[in-house]
């Protein structure tokens, strides 16, 4: 298992061109790719759902549908056909779109090691873009590079009595900083310094080691809320974290942005300078605040495996005004990134961890006033405490019931 840590380094180099024509050539490499891409068709089940009524469930019975009933709704199971993208991954492949890259690049006088560099980048690009499409969050649509960013690969630097060099131009052009007078050196003093990114100001470091498995024998499930997180964990029990402060920041500053984007039309160039650094504020306001929080989360229970929920935003949007901005403002996938670099962090489905009892395992309940009922058990219990619940069950690969409850809930 391997731990990572991340430190920035301000800078004054004039790097500039050097990522102008990363972007380039970065953005060559995956329309390249894109165009090499076979489309598959494939036939995949999807559902809709409706409300459960007795003139419904009749209804398509009559039409012959495929159905279940989940509580209040119905779920009308259909098949579609979808076009699957497969990306051309061999090494014959590979070699070709390394030599029609160099075609290019050669005639800069960059070292060649960042097309290399540029090619497994646009991979991870076009294969996020890919797990993003599978799940319905992005179109058939072929992803084009706005960040300025150069990714440095291993062997375009090296670390020498605690200075980093980096190659620009062969034997020609060198790039070099200082690391052990940095306030992160004694930190990650015997780590092993990953990959590099290079903006147009500032330099990204990512550090590496082996962590030793640890024998992880207790787990914490954890719900995710707009105010809170509220665990459910061996040994500790109930667990409820406040995010009111996280919430607070984000409120406060999407109301300053809309006081001044009333004067867009008036004044939009110095409207669009608050905007900006309205934003940044609060993009910095906010990282500090999670990563203070996660550290806290780290520390307390280090030797836990952390069970999430994989949330999806999309899937959590109604009618509501209010409802829709609270889901877009939180932060709740930050929060589990910057969790996974500090202890074991599992995701898990969260379909039902809701609605489903926590004693019984029945989905015959009520969700009402921020109570859960189960009409076949009795059992009345917390919403938010009823889903750690039921997360901490799935982390531990179990399945409610009377027993498990008895054995590990109610003791």
């Amino acid at each position: 298992m391997k731990e990572a840590r991340a430190y920035k380094i301000k800078h004054s180099y004039k790097v500039g061109d050097l990522i102008t024509r990363y972007q380039w050539i970065l953005q060559l490499a995956i329309d390249y790719i894109w165009e090499n891409i076979i489309w598959i068709e494939k036939e995949v089940i999807n559902y809709y759902t409706v409300p459960k009524t007795e003139k419904n469930i009749k209804l398509l019975k009559l039409q012959g549908k495929k159905f279940k009933v989940y509580g209040r709704k119905i779920y009308v199971y259909y098949v579609a056909k979808r076009r699957i993208p497969r990306i051309p991954n061999s090494a014959e492949f590979k070699r070709k779109l390394r030599d029609y890259l160099q075609a290019f690049w050669k005639k800069t006088p960059y070292a060649s090691h960042y097309v290399d560099s540029a090619i497994r980048t646009a991979y991870w690009i076009l294969s996020s873009w890919r797990e993003n499409y599978l799940n319905g969050k992005f179109r058939r649509r072929k992803p084009v590079v706005k960040k300025r960013f150069a990714r440095i690969k291993n062997s375009l630097f090296r670390v020498r009595d605690g200075e980093l060099i980096l190659t620009v131009i062969p034997r020609g052009l060198y790039l070099k900083f200082r690391l052990d007078d940095k306030w992160f050196f004694d930190r990650v003093r015997d780590w092993k310094l990953g990959e590099i990114i290079l903006k147009d100001d500032e330099l990204i470091l990512m550090f590496t080691r082996e962590k030793e498995e640890e024998g992880f024998d207790k787990v914490i499930g954890w719900d995710m809320n707009i105010f809170t997180m509220d665990g459910y964990g061996d040994e500790v029990g109930a667990v409820k974290i406040s995010l009111k402060e996280l919430y607070r920041i984000h409120i406060t500053y999407h109301n300053k942005r809309r006081k001044v984007q009333r004067l867009l039309n008036k004044n939009p160039k110095q409207a669009k300078k608050l905007l900006k650094k309205i934003s940044k504020r609060e993009r910095n306001k906010v990282r500090d605040l999670i990563y203070k929080l996660t550290t806290r989360i780290a520390r307390e229970f280090s030797d836990y495996i952390h069970v999430f929920e994989n949330l999806n935003k999309e899937t959590m949007y109604n009618r509501s005004k209010k409802h829709n901005r609270n889901i877009a403002l939180h932060d709740w996938r930050k929060i589990v990134e910057v969790l996974k670099y500090k202890v074991r962090v599992i995701e898990i489905d969260p379909k039902f961890t809701t609605k489903t009892c926590s004693r019984c395992g029945s989905l015959n309940t009520v969700v009402k006033n921020g109570t859960v009922k189960c009409l076949d058990c009795g059992l009345e219990i917390d919403r938010q405490l009823n889903a750690s619940i039921n997360i901490y069950l799935k982390g531990k690969g179990l399945e409610p019931s009377l027993e498990v409850w008895n054995k590990l809930i109610k003791s």
